[in-house]
């Protein structure tokens, strides 16, 4: 149960096929340890893209304020 909930769970949030039936797995065999570590693994790698993104959405608004200064400045 739990295995199969864990599937549906990460493929909603867009993790691969592939993760998702590993970690399955792992669950369904009762090596609870080593899929908690895979699923703290994929969240590092989500938590990387997150602060990336972050960085960029930052340097949109920069560019936005700049350009409403430019824009007030008139």
């Amino acid at each position: 149960m739990l295995a199969e909930t864990v599937r549906q769970c990460m493929r909603g949030i867009g993790l691969s096929d592939e993760n998702a039936e590993r970690i399955s797995a792992l669950l369904r065999d009762g090596r609870d340890g080593e899929a908690r570590q895979k699923l703290r693994i994929l969240r590092c790698r989500m938590m990387d893209e997150l602060h990336r993104c972050q960085k960029k959405v930052d340097q949109l608004d920069w560019l936005i304020r700049e350009t409403e200064k430019r824009r007030n400045d008139e």
